[in-house]
């Protein structure tokens, strides 16, 4: 039986459309709204690679109802028409391209965003009854990393450095694919405001959620491998990849779950208008994350990692304590649990 939700504007059984259903995040924001009794309809860009979805879900959750349906190109005017039809809430979790230096990926990745808003205001007009849009946005839409430095941090804060360096010649050409993607999630977080302050009569709210780096368990990591910051933890372990961890400084981490969660109550609770919700539960490092895989699977790790000092950032964090405690939850999972069961989804008791 689905867990009660406290104060839901969308009542279980609502059909949920969750765009580029296979990634890390969003795999799990699946999960965890068919674990609260929703239906769900997923996008993909090729069914075929994303088979493995089906039978994953309809095992887990064989009470409700999961789909597929095939977007090639969410950019497309019109490509949503079908997989809006029936829809209560949409959850836009789709980057264009992680880490490439095309300058296009931004404005790309605002034509991606604008476009499932128009599409759902026209759904609307037509008969629809959407009530939601929800964008997964990023913590680095906030703010780079930086070790050492205080920083209060609240929901106006925006990361406007990356767009600078992008214009900037001297910018180092191995720097630009991760300011390319920093950009684009600012840039098109911030289009899909000013799209929603326009459009106040579309009949839906739009709320964005900000994930720290997601650790946790993946869900498939036969299909899924390493997928974005939860295989970081896969690769310190397996000794892969080493030259990540000479850029990756100390930030905040949430399990994936609990991002998950905050996407569901952005979706579906009452009362979440409008809203900049940070998924951010703790500081952590990379030396912390070997102590931790060290424990469990009583081996060092391969890769020599320096002290690169802590994260001293303050995020607003209270919203989302609260909206966690609505959908049951005591709070954030620890860092232990979720780099813990992260590696056991590679490695499961008595491998290593």
């Amino acid at each position: 039986m689905a867990p009660q939700i406290q104060d839901p504007l969308l009542p279980p059984g609502s059909l949920i459309l969750v765009i580029a259903a296979n990634g890390l995040i969003a795999s799990h924001i699946v999960d965890q709204l068919l674990h609260y009794g929703y239906n769900v309809r997923g996008t993909v860009r090729d069914l075929t690679r994303c088979s493995w979805m089906l039978p994953l879900f309809q095992s887990r959750h064989p009470d409700v109802k999961f789909s597929l349906i095939e977007i090639p190109d969410i950019e497309a005017p019109g490509c949503y028409d079908d997989a809006l039809r029936d829809v209560s809430a949409v959850i836009q979790t789709a980057a264009i391209n992680i880490f490439t230096d095309d300058p296009t990926i931004i404005s790309r990745s605002v034509t991606a965003n604008l476009n499932i808003l128009s599409s759902a205001a026209a759904a609307n007009k037509s008969g629809a009854q959407i009530r939601r849009v929800v964008f997964t946005s990023s913590s680095w839409a906030v703010m780079f990393p930086t070790p050492n430095t205080p920083a209060n941090l609240t929901t106006a804060t925006y990361n406007t450095t990356a767009e600078i360096a992008l214009r900037d010649p001297n910018t180092p050409k191995e720097a630009r694919p991760v300011l390319t993607y920093v950009a684009a999630k600012t840039r098109a977080e911030q289009e899909a405001w000013a799209w929603a302050r326009e459009n106040r009569d579309a009949g839906f709210d739009v709320n964005t959620v900000l994930p720290a780096t997601c650790i946790g368990p993946v869900l498939a990591p036969t299909d899924q491998q390493y997928p974005t910051t939860a295989g970081y933890v896969r690769s310190l372990y397996e000794g892969v990849n080493a030259e990540v961890f000479e850029w990756l400084d100390p930030q905040w981490y949430v399990d994936v779950r609990d991002a998950a969660r905050l996407h569901v109550a952005a979706a579906v609770l009452e009362g979440v208008e409008s809203e900049r919700i940070f998924a951010w539960a703790e500081p952590y490092t990379w030396v912390g994350v070997a102590k931790v895989l060290e424990e469990t699977m009583g081996r060092k790790v391969p890769i020599m990692l320096r002290d690169r000092g802590e994260d001293l950032t303050k995020p607003p964090m209270e919203r989302s304590v609260g909206l966690l405690k609505r959908l049951q939850c005591e709070g954030y999972e620890r860092f232990e649990v979720s780099v813990r069961e992260n590696i056991r989804s590679y490695y499961p008791e008595g491998t290593s």
